[in-house]
């Protein structure tokens, strides 16, 4: 055989294995758009959806900074996604989440492909069923920074440093979480690979500059609280680490996914003994599990047997087993719908002031959270359980009485309750429906419709109270008017911020202990406080005159 026969026969060779790899990609994706489009045609109503639906509101309504609607006031871009919303807003939620779903499938074969060749052929195609679970789940801004987590991964494996460090920017821009796992999957690189180039340097420079740029964002608009981890969901990420572990030790060329489980096995470690707001959300990785377990199996030959059965058994129930066990949670479609909640949307908002908030006793999916404030109704609570939690300790202790919630009630500054008929959250939904239907708090039933029951909390107390009569004219995302009788110090049941703007002049506000607030007034009358308008506003009342920023002097 000539050398230009050798030649020419080793270039069709490489340009067979080019065809074949691109085919499988391609089927791969396919497989993650069928799966993807099934979930949207059939499946129940994603999770997590109601939360973003409503945050996409926000940005058409162009409440970028502030929403009193939820929690008494919060950060509604800078609590949860930065960047998610503004795409999300123009081409909508599900569009966007399902291309990101294809894309993260494309990106991953692509990564897998060049890491570990064509042992990567199943593993990708399990990827590609698994990448579809955002439709179910609705953990939409997470889909999208895992698809810019990926693409930075793609990037740096490509040795394109320019490309990977705005990826990875964009990562913490679309979700920090994903952030988080970048950090974690490059840390295991760099272990793996057991030496610190100048590429490994540069990354590392951009990936510390995103951080620093992030941790100044949690500075200037601080949210507080933390996600719980559950002991069942921490144990099940040991055992699965522990037997991805075990495997992959046994194979060479998977000393990357060792390293991987390992270091996923630490920080969720860290995460169950120390209280964060990341807490059970660290087990969000798990779409990259089965695939990660089936392709080491793949390199070691599915040997030794027992451990490659036992580990790729437990990989695949930890990657199914809980979105099964969310089904039972999905049955009732009926409190996604509009119609479901319009008989009671439309009792309190023609009774509820602006001076009061609405209860929702949580359902299981959280579909209040989106219908209720679209009618600019104010919820006591909203979507996030870490708020939840940290704000709103009483309602999750052993042994919660009537006593307690109605002070809660009376406190938060709610009138009307609502008791949904459909399935509760489990966390806590029904221990306080309990209460509210047992007759021992001042609670009445005032109507009852097909959206549930509602119940009037009688002589409530406003948002605002304080020496003389005071309530509220307008309650709106970013801005409240109000009404007093007489000059004085009135407690104003919302959020406190540096970055309120209070009007008349010499009013002024002082954050209180509880984080709500506390605003004096000279004089009697009309007075309004207003959140704000942007960023440079923000800056500026965060580095000037604590009378520039409506604050009240020490």
């Amino acid at each position: 055989m000539t050398t230009s026969e050798f030649a020419g026969r080793m270039a069709g060779t490489s340009n067979g294995r080019l065809r074949s790899y691109r085919r499988e990609l391609l089927a791969a994706t396919l497989v993650t758009a069928l799966v993807a489009l099934l979930l949207v045609l059939l499946g129940p109503a994603p999770g997590d959806a109601p939360a973003h639906l409503y945050r996409t509101l926000l940005v058409h309504d162009g409440a970028f900074l502030w929403d009193n609607l939820w929690y008494a006031g919060n950060y509604p871009l800078a609590s949860y996604s930065l960047l998610y919303y503004l795409p999300a807003a123009a081409v909508g939620n599900l569009p966007l989440v399902f291309a990101a779903a294809v894309a993260s499938t494309a990106l991953f074969c692509s990564i897998a492909y060049r890491e570990w060749g064509e042992h990567a052929l199943w593993p990708c195609r399990a990827f590609g069923v698994l990448a579809a679970a955002p439709i179910f789940t609705g953990l939409y801004s997470y889909s999208l920074g895992f698809m810019a987590m990926l693409a930075a991964l793609r990037a740096i494996q490509l040795d394109r440093l320019w490309l990977a460090l705005p990826l990875a920017a964009l990562t913490f821009g679309f979700s920090p979480l994903a952030f988080v796992f970048l950090c974690l999957i490059l840390a295991a690189v760099v272990v793996a690979q057991r030496r610190v180039t100048r590429r490994v340097l540069l990354v590392g420079a951009g990936v510390a500059a995103t951080a620093t740029f992030g941790l100044g964002v949690m500075l200037i608009f601080p949210t507080g609280g933390i996600y719980s981890f559950h002991p069942v969901d921490f144990g099940a990420v040991l055992v699965i680490c522990t037997a991805g572990a075990l495997l992959a030790r046994r194979t060479p060329r998977a000393r990357l996914i060792f390293v991987f489980f390992v270091l996923w096995g630490a920080v969720s470690i860290f995460c169950y003994l120390v209280p964060t707001p990341v807490g059970d959300n660290v087990t969000r990785l798990s779409a990259f599990v089965f695939p990660l377990v089936l392709v080491t199996a793949v390199m070691a030959r599915f040997r030794p047997r027992l451990l490659v059965a036992v580990a790729l058994s437990v990989a695949l129930a930890y990657n199914i087993v809980p979105y099964f066990m969310l089904i039972p949670y999905r049955l009732d479609p009926r409190p996604a719908t509009q119609r479901f909640w319009a008989p009671a949307v439309t009792y309190l908002s023609t009774r509820s002031e602006p001076s009061y908030r609405v209860e929702v006793v949580p359902t299981a999916a959280h579909w209040e959270a989106y219908w209720f404030p679209k009618a600019n109704l104010a919820l006591a609570r909203g979507w996030y359980r870490q708020l939840d939690m940290a704000d709103y300790p009483v309602l999750f202790e052993h042994g919660l009485t009537a006593a307690a919630y109605e002070r809660w009630l009376r406190d938060t500054g709610v009138r009307y309750v609502l008791v949904p008929a459909t399935k509760l959250d489990p966390n806590g939904g029904p221990a306080e429906a309990r209460i509210v239907r047992s007759g021992q708090t001042s609670l009445r039933a005032v109507s009852t419709t097909s959206a549930g029951t509602v119940y009037e909390l009688p002589h409530a107390t406003g948002m605002i109270t304080g020496p003389a009569p005071a309530t509220l004219t307008l309650l709106a995302h970013a801005a409240v008017e109000g009404w007093v009788a007489a000059p004085g110090t009135y407690r104003l049941r919302l959020r406190y911020s540096p970055y309120w703007g209070v009007r008349p002049a010499g009013a002024c506000v002082r954050r209180v202990a509880d984080g709500m607030m506390d605003i004096t007034l000279p004089r009697a009358g009309g007075f309004s406080v207003r959140f704000a308008d942007d960023v440079g506003e923000v800056l500026s009342r965060l580095v000037g005159s604590r009378a520039a920023s409506g604050a009240c002097p020490s």
